[in-house]
């Protein structure tokens, strides 16, 4: 996949991954009392196999900024997803690209909105490594990382999942 095509690509496949994670409940679910203008909220945080996925996005921090820092001629694409606490609960944000400066980030949020009145798709944004809740890359057309997807194809028909992984080459380890 050349580096042009990378990024529509990627939206495509968050798009298929969310549209998934619709189809067994495990994402958005409208609250009664939730602003109409969106009215979605992840409770993914909530869930046990979530927590585990940011767990080990967190755990495995430190080799994939390093990598970012210096990647192989066939890595491109380096994102995080980082969390920020909004009127309605976290909302999620790829950020791509993005740079470590200092103890500080900045970058480019790279993901439409739900409900969140803060940066929108396109606009620049500085937040912490606390903020990080995942990770991701492509190694010569193949994802890497990305465990909140990981998480929640888990839970999809096996159908889905094989549909995602020829599509994106994404290795299961569960």
């Amino acid at each position: 996949m050349s580096s042009k095509d990378a990024p529509d690509k990627t939206a495509k496949g968050f798009a298929e991954i969310l549209s998934a994670a619709h189809r067994v409940g495990l994402t958005a679910r409208a609250e009664p009392d939730a602003p109409k203008q969106g009215g979605l909220y992840y409770a993914a945080l909530n869930d046990p196999v979530m927590s585990a996925a940011v767990q080990r996005a967190r755990e495995t921090l430190p080799g994939f900024l390093a990598l970012a820092r210096r990647p192989a001629p066939s890595m491109e694409c380096f994102a995080v997803k980082i969390a920020l606490l909004g009127d309605g609960g976290p909302e999620y944000f790829w950020i791509c690209p993005f740079a470590h400066v200092g103890d500080r980030f900045i970058g480019q949020v790279n993901s439409t909105t739900l409900a969140f009145a803060g940066p929108r798709k396109g606009s620049s944004i500085t937040f912490g490594r606390h903020d990080i809740v995942d990770w991701m890359y492509m190694d010569a057309g193949v994802m890497q990382g990305n465990f909140s997807a990981r998480a929640i194809l888990k839970a999809v028909p096996p159908r889905d999942r094989a549909a995602f992984r020829r599509r994106f080459g994404l290795e299961f380890d569960f």
